[in-house]
């Protein structure tokens, strides 16, 4: 089985499309685990509408954040398989299908397999740089890729690692680590439709708190990048002590470049 994980806050006019994407799937052993981050805008009594046995519904009733509501969505999950999709995204109907097919037919021990997403205005594919069906690693992404992709991955890989409730918004730090060493494969098909057309969509705090937490409760992820990657590794130096530097912490920003060395 299946199994993706939506996320989902205030997002009541975009919910139904999301979630009829996935039910219009022309593979059928999926369930749809939607975590509603204590939205006030009648999202429960949307998703009551659905008496599929398969679209299982959590509530916080407070605001957590997506990090926390992405992670009850992990823990929820029964599936083999899993994927995460936004909740004012949506997925053609082969998507599951054709993912599934590939793995089976190229390794069916395969630890994740990825593919690339359609902008839902240009109709263009949103993700660069791979080209062409091929394996990964995870310095060839961090190297290469750019923008938009989506995937499903074996949960063996995951495993009881999520996202750090500390860092919102730097998904890298979960993404990297359960596929560093997986098999991996792509395929350069446009099987999720990527919307960024709306003002609302789920975001973290602003850049400045986003790289200051990373230096502050994650530093281990630089060492990584480091192994992966020296490019990768002094992007992401360079960008989080200019976030540093523009918000004037000067003190944190010293210890982000010391890490160059």
């Amino acid at each position: 089985m299946i199994s993706l994980v939506m996320p989902t806050y205030q997002r009541r006019a975009t919910l139904a499309r999301a979630i009829e994407s996935v039910r219009a799937q022309t593979r059928d052993d999926w369930e749809l685990v939607i975590v509603d981050d204590g939205s006030t805008d009648g999202t429960a009594e949307l998703v009551a509408r659905w008496a599929d046995p398969r679209v299982r519904f959590f509530r916080f009733e407070t605001n957590q954040g997506p990090t926390a509501a992405k992670n009850r969505g992990l823990d929820e999950a029964r599936g083999e398989l899993i994927g995460i999709l936004d909740s004012d995204d949506e997925l053609v109907p082969e998507a599951l299908d054709t993912l599934v097919r590939a793995r089976d037919a190229i390794d069916p021990r395969l630890d994740a397999i990825s593919c690339n997403c359609v902008d839902a205005v240009t109709r263009r594919l949103t993700g660069r740089g791979l080209g062409r069906d091929r394996f990964l690693t995870v310095p060839m992404v961090l190297e290469r890729a750019r923008g938009e992709h989506w995937g499903l991955f074996h949960r063996r890989i995951l495993g009881d690692r999520r996202f750090d409730p500390r860092i919102p918004g730097f998904e890298a730090q979960l993404w990297f680590r359960i596929h560093d060493g997986a098999r991996w494969y792509y395929l350069h098909r446009g099987l999720r439709v990527y919307h960024r057309e709306g003002a609302d969509r789920l975001s973290a705090r602003g850049d400045y708190e986003l790289y200051a937490r990373l230096l502050d409760h994650d530093p281990e992820i630089f060492r990584l990048y480091a192994r992966w990657s020296k490019r990768a590794f002094a992007r992401l130096v360079r960008r989080t002590a200019f976030e540093l530097l523009r918000a004037g912490d000067l003190a944190r920003a010293r210890r982000a470049l010391a890490l160059l060395q």
